[in-house]
């Protein structure tokens, strides 16, 4: 079988389980009394197996089946749940991502080896495991007479079935399937077996039931009657095509032979007792027909009876990418039309228009829609994270997580992992206290760190906060003096909240030691690349021995977005208008300088002036009294940036600028104007800096 075509299916389901994985093993973890959450956990490490072992990963396959017997005697109240035992499930399911991570780069499952921790399984699942070996030889024992002639008790209505079947040409044979051991899919090789005997004749009985085969209650053996015209020989090719089977035996029921056996064995010490048999089979023909029907459906039927009607549909991202692009050049050539139908003053044309408008303006709704995804795919990944590190600094951690229903743009998703989790690690090591540092202080000695999402306008926030120490803002100027960062004359006219800031320069650290989790200084220099890279911006509050909040605003989508035109000399530029507080006309007299500055001062607020002139190294050519200023913000900051004119509002889409522009830090992409020019978009927070 021809696997690739379900790579992507087997791919992202995996992930879904080992998800689930963590989220019941955390669970299991707070609370070990409670055992109703091991029956979810079986069943995903079931899945898991059941998955790995049909795409061909047996070392996957071996490992989670491992899980499984430790997870069945816990379920079963055979074993007593220990932390050994939680920390040794833990280790499986990293090494699970990892095997998996390696199948899908195209490498091979075994780039990690499980040995050690299946042994480890074992030695756990033990007394479970030698009852199993133990009993293994007396079965084989108690078989072994039966080998040479293999038998099944009958009913009287399946005997009358099998008289019919012989009156008409046709033979009962007997079949019983032997599964290898190393069989992990038990019920689906029953389930070919019965495809397989059903495609040459009925299958009347099965012991266990077709029920029990599909469940999997049965050992590694199952006997099978069927009606057929075929030889035995051919019978037993047909289940022997199957792979996984370790014997096929067959046997050919003569009921004539059978019950002459059984009369002349009971004729010896009874004679008598064998009178009232023919009363018996004459009773017995009359249901029989309407019966015998029944165990041939319920046999080859009842497993493929299960019907699943699926609500959602899984697309690949290109295609909701190709689908954004489409919607994109749609409301670009809409913008170009509207345009055309004021111009030529075409009134059925612009009545036209405001329709389309409605419907692109719903269409577009749903493309962004179908491309949110909510914050809990990666938020999900974090309590397993912190869990880890409190355990490595012996520090009680407690993660509170908020707003995971929050719905983000599938490119924004795919990018924010990376900043939340430094920016965690950070809190985790750097804010929250030793417990008894914090018992010291009259804090509990369990620290709390939030993960906290939540809409504010068209943007979403991320919160990362703790309780811990905080951040001190003395320590930051001196250590950025001391690695020349900054120099002291700077550093002493820096405010707190500006110091603060210096811990998201490159290279910055302030910590003692390099470890595992933190002190290489490129931490928060990544958080802000990162979020400035996805037009977003950073911040941090702290108070000291209160903790620290670090504060990540990032816009809904990516792709189209409502913008302010403006003009400065004959070239139009976009100014997101997410990121606009409002737009003024001042005289050239308004504008004052301080400490060599230009500022304006709005509704008693200064606020600092960004000629676009001078960002664009152009020369000035125009002289008027009145000037235009768009009053822009990032985080709790503003800026005024000066114009020559200010042309109106628009739905604009982004495109990127490619990797020849990569420098152009002013720039956060492009867009197409609907008279087909090309416009570039501000990026406001780097304006800013």
């Amino acid at each position: 079988m021809d696997t690739n075509q379900y790579m992507d299916m087997f791919l992202d389901e995996s992930h879904e389980h080992l998800q689930s994985l963590n989220d019941g093993l955390l669970s299991l973890e707070d609370n070990m009394q409670d055992t109703s959450v091991v029956n979810e956990i079986f069943r995903n490490a079931h899945t898991l197996k059941g998955m790995s072992a049909t795409m061909g990963y047996n070392k996957i396959a071996e490992l989670t089946h491992e899980m499984e017997d430790v997870l069945d005697l816990i379920r079963k109240e055979q074993l007593k749940l220990n932390e050994d035992i939680i920390d040794t499930l833990f280790k499986c399911v990293d090494s699970l991502g990892q095997m998996i991570d390696s199948v899908g780069n195209g490498e091979a499952e075994d780039v990690v080896d499980v040995s050690d921790l299946v042994k480890k399984l074992s030695s756990i699942s033990k007394p479970d495991q030698a009852a199993a070996q133990a009993a293994a030889p007396a079965a084989a024992a108690a078989a072994a007479p039966a080998e040479n002639k293999i038998s099944i008790e009958l009913a009287d209505v399946d005997k009358d079935v099998i008289k019919q079947a012989r009156e008409t040409g046709m033979q009962a044979i007997h079949v019983r399937v032997t599964l290898a051991e190393t069989c992990l899919l038990k019920s689906a090789r029953s389930y070919m077996v019965m495809n397989a005997l059903d495609e040459l004749g009925d299958v009347i009985k099965s012991v266990p039931s077709a029920e029990d085969l599909e469940q999997e209650k049965f050992d590694h053996s199952f006997d099978v009657i069927i009606i057929t015209a075929a030889e035995e020989k051919a019978v037993q090719d047909a289940v022997n095509s199957i792979s996984e089977i370790s014997k096929v035996e067959t046997n050919v029921i003569d009921l004539a032979a059978e019950e002459k056996a059984a009369a002349a064995t009971a004729a010896a010490p009874a004679p008598k007792a064998a009178a009232p048999a023919p009363t018996a089979k004459k009773a017995a023909p009359a249901p029989a027909k309407k019966a015998a029907p029944a165990p041939a459906k319920k046999a080859t039927a009842a497993p493929a009876k299960k019907v699943h009607h699926s609500q959602s549909v899984r697309v690949d991202i290109e295609k909701l990418d190709t689908l954004m692009n489409l919607m994109g050049e749609l409301v670009i050539n809409k913008v170009r039309l509207e345009q055309i139908g004021q111009t030529h003053r075409l009134a059925d044309l612009t009545e036209t228009l405001e329709q389309m408008d409605r419907v692109t303006t719903d269409l577009q709704n749903i493309v962004m829609k179908v491309r949110m995804v909510p914050v809990s795919s990666v938020f999900n990944r974090f309590p397993r994270m912190v869990r880890d590190i409190a355990k490595e600094l012996n520090k009680e951690i407690n993660l509170t997580i908020e707003g995971e229903e929050t719905e983000l743009d599938r490119t924004v998703i795919d990018e924010i992992g990376d900043p939340i989790m430094h920016l965690l690690r950070n809190s985790c090591d750097h804010g929250v206290e030793e417990p008894d540092v914090r018992e010291s202080k009259g804090k509990p000695r369990a620290g709390e760190v939030g993960l906290i999402a939540r809409h504010e306008g068209n943007n979403v926030v991320i919160m990362v906060t703790d309780d811990g120490a905080g951040i001190d803002a003395a320590k930051i100027r001196a250590k950025a003096v001391e690695k020349g960062m900054i120099s002291q004359e700077e550093a002493d006219k820096m405010d707190d909240a500006d110091a603060v800031r210096l811990v998201f320069l490159p290279g910055f650290s302030t910590a003692d030691h390099i470890s595992d989790i933190s002190g290489r200084g490129v931490g928060m220099d990544v958080v802000r690349s990162k979020i400035e890279a996805l037009s977003g911006h950073v911040d941090v509050e702290t108070k000291i021995d209160e903790g620290s909040v670090f504060k990540i605003k990032l816009p809904l989508t990516l792709a189209i977005i409502q913008a302010m035109l403006v003009k400065v000399q004959e070239e139009m530029y976009a100014i997101p208008l997410g990121s606009i507080d409002s737009t003024i006309n001042i005289q050239e007299s308004e504008i004052k300088t301080v400490q060599n500055k230009e500022v304006i001062v709005l509704r008693g607020e200064i606020i600092p002036i960004i000629r676009m002139e001078k960002m664009l190294q152009v020369p000035h050519v125009k002289d008027s009294d009145e000037t235009f200023v768009v009053v822009v913000h990032t985080g709790d900051a503003k800026a005024g940036i000066v114009v020559d004119n200010l042309i109106g509002q628009q739905e604009i889409v982004i495109k990127t600028l490619g990797s020849l522009f990569t420098g152009l830090k002013m720039f956060s992409g492009a867009t197409v104007l609907g008279d087909g020019r090309v416009a570039l978009i501000l990026d406001v927070a780097t304006m800013m800096q």
